[in-house]
């Protein structure tokens, strides 16, 4: 299956790929750091930026086919090989500080970075090198961390977050092993969950017995925990165990009960999982939050067990945080941080302002935080690390912000069976298969191609979603063709209709997915949504009184926000009766909507929250949650 695309998905996905993945200097900046060991002296991570790249890119590359992006990646692969040792040692630390901080952190991203390269090589001889280094590079791991006599526990490599770090290796473990299934591979991979993924506590097993929640764990770190799952669902999957399966699934399910936000992502003190979906109004806690690394991997779990249960929440969870959280943190105007920003070290102000200098005055790609209440982007830079004698940075967010806008296009459509017998069209034809057919899921304006029982078909969609709900669908197929189709009927439509060749079908239900199976060859959808603004509301909590004073405006799967730069920001509202309306309205300042809000007797311009915030200044001070009366 193949898909084209225009709109905001394929311009975020392109402006990424043209303005960061194609810098040579930063490519060859990261894997520079393989070549000594610059994280001794602090235990870091700067042995995570290359393969976390290598992953967007690759996945990027799958969507656009550029060919210049292949080229730098080819030779950004080459330039990681050269630095591996005659043992196949791969690390930003040396032999006598190996093995602790971050340091298998950092080669599971090698790993990864290796994998997903080797996923889309077409030079078969550099495809064999790739592996082989990529076994080596696991081998000298498998040689110093298990449960034999000399080697190190796996939860104790690491002295943060009980090691929850270096247990997320799960995924890249069990994934070379597909690719490579020498068995002690997966047997490593039965070590790290036999361990239990933390030191002290089992995650695993307290995901599948389903009787906390994530917030509640000893460990809380928000990010490497859904790591860890992530790695458990592959694991589920090639051992075939349930367990495991329902583990994850459990996992997911607690964390959209208990820490989804209003624009997607979790994690609102910090990168921790704090109760997110109560803590998001908090008027106590005015650090950072909604860390992007969470927010890309949310999307890659919610992403992961959709794929597997076909349940359509999780789709729509990765939809909202694209479609707010993700492409909020894309620095569309690359915009710099300012006086307000804090770093982790005095000294890393002159590294940025220097490294910003270098670059003409463009900031990175991506910012590290989104605020929900009053406050601005771009107050840090998340997993900063100062390189090159403090002339260059980078960080996690940097680093990671491509895997989630590449996520986004992969996702939007898939083949899917349904186990129905073949059926034969009147022309003669069978619709092949065990009835494949083509579900959309996210409505990306663009063209769809698909081999369908062997005849190509295409999908021709035309709509400004989510700004609308208006969505047309041609479909040409060479022959004529039975096969099913499903069209998403978002949870949060008031309303759906569809129409085949204008004749209107029954049984559309908001949350479901509907069916079409006839017989196609030149034929018409049109699928129209009905939805508009609705309130949301803060939840009640005791420690902290105003949190429930605060409502946000959500319009389809999309958070609106007032921005200092539209003149109404921070000025608290009057909810009335809770009756809202909007009419369209001209912002002046880029955007992807802009609503005049009449709620309480009162009005004020709301922009899209994506759109919001952008010159990471006062200026654009901007906010999802607003303080409210009656």
């Amino acid at each position: 299956m193949k898909a084209v695309y225009h709109g905001i998905a394929d311009e975020m996905i392109r402006l990424v790929q043209e303005e960061q993945l194609k810098d040579r200097a930063l490519w060859e900046l990261a894997a520079k750091q393989f070549l000594g060991a610059p994280d001794d002296a602090d235990l870091g991570w700067r042995g995570e930026y290359w393969g976390k790249l290598m992953r967007g890119a690759c996945m990027t590359w799958q969507y656009t086919k550029d060919s210049e992006l292949y080229d730098i990646l080819t030779d950004a692969v080459k330039d990681l090989l050269a630095a591996q040792e005659a043992d196949g040692r791969i690390s930003t630390y040396s032999r006598e500080a190996e093995l602790q901080g971050w340091d298998i952190w950092c080669r599971k991203y090698v790993l990864l970075g290796l994998i997903h390269f080797y996923e889309i090589c077409r030079e078969k001889e550099l495809a064999e090198k790739v592996l082989e280094a990529a076994g080596r590079h696991l081998d000298y791991i498998i040689d110093h961390i298990g449960a034999g006599e000399g080697r190190k526990k796996i939860t104790l490599a690491s002295n943060n977050w009980r090691g929850i770090n270096s247990s997320s290796i799960l995924e890249p473990v069990v994934r070379l092993y597909q690719w490579k299934p020498e068995k002690r591979y997966l047997e490593f991979a039965d070590y790290i969950v036999e361990t239990g993924g933390a030191e002290g506590f089992d995650i695993f097993q307290a995901a599948f017995e389903d009787r906390m929640y994530p917030y509640q764990y000893p460990v809380v770190k928000a990010y490497e925990l859904m790591s860890c799952f992530e790695g458990l669902l592959v694991y589920a999957r090639v051992k075939g165990e349930e367990r495991w399966r329902q583990a994850v699934v459990r996992f997911a399910d607690r964390l959209l009960e208990s820490e989804a936000t209003i624009v997607g992502g979790s994690g609102c003190e910090h990168e921790l999982f704090n109760h997110s979906s109560l803590m998001q109004t908090g008027t106590v806690y005015q650090g950072l939050m909604l860390e992007t690394c969470v927010t890309v991997t949310w999307m890659k779990l919610m992403a992961r067990v959709y794929e597997m249960t076909g349940d359509m929440r999780y789709l729509e969870e990765v939809e909202r945080a694209a479609f707010n959280a993700l492409y909020g943190a894309v620095n569309t105007e690359y915009s710099t941080c300012g006086p307000e920003a804090t770093f982790d070290e005095p000294s890393y102000r002159g590294v940025y302002d220097r490294s910003v200098s270098g670059r003409g005055g463009r900031g990175q790609m991506f910012d590290s935080y989104s605020p929900l209440r009053s406050g601005i982007r771009g107050r840090a830079v998340g997993g900063f690390k100062s390189m090159e004698e403090g002339t260059a940075y980078c960080g996690c967010c940097i680093a990671i912000g491509a895997a989630g806008t590449a996520l986004v296009p992969a996702l939007a459509v898939r083949e899917r069976r349904d186990g129905a017998e073949p059926e034969v069209c009147p022309s003669g034809s069978a619709a092949g298969g065990r009835q494949d057919g083509v579900e959309l899921g996210i409505y990306l304006p663009g063209t769809v191609t698909a081999e369908i029982g062997g005849v190509p078909v295409e999908l021709e969609v035309d709509t400004c979603y989510p700004v609308e709900g208006e969505i047309s669908v041609k479909v040409h197929a060479d022959r004529e063709i039975r096969f099913p189709l499903w069209l998403r009927i978002p949870s949060f439509a008031e309303s759906g209709r569809v129409f085949v060749n204008e004749e209107e079908q029954a049984g559309v239900v908001p949350g479901t997915f509907f069916e079409l199976r006839r017989s196609w060859k030149e034929d018409r959808i049109r699928v129209s949504l009905k939805f508009g603004p609705r309130l949301a509301y803060g939840m009640e909590n005791p420690q902290d009184s105003g949190s429930s004073r605060h409502v946000a405006v959500l319009y389809g799967p999309l958070a609106l926000a007032r921005d200092a730069r539209l003149g109404t920001e921070g000025m608290p509202v009057r909810v009335g009766d809770g009756k809202i309306s909007v009419s369209a309205a001209e912002a002046g300042i880029p955007c992807q909507c802009c609503f005049r809000v009449n709620m309480g007797g009162e009005e004020f311009l709301m922009i899209d929250y994506a759109s919001a915030g952008k010159s990471w200044r006062r200026d654009s001070r901007m906010e999802v949650w607003m303080e409210s009366f009656s």
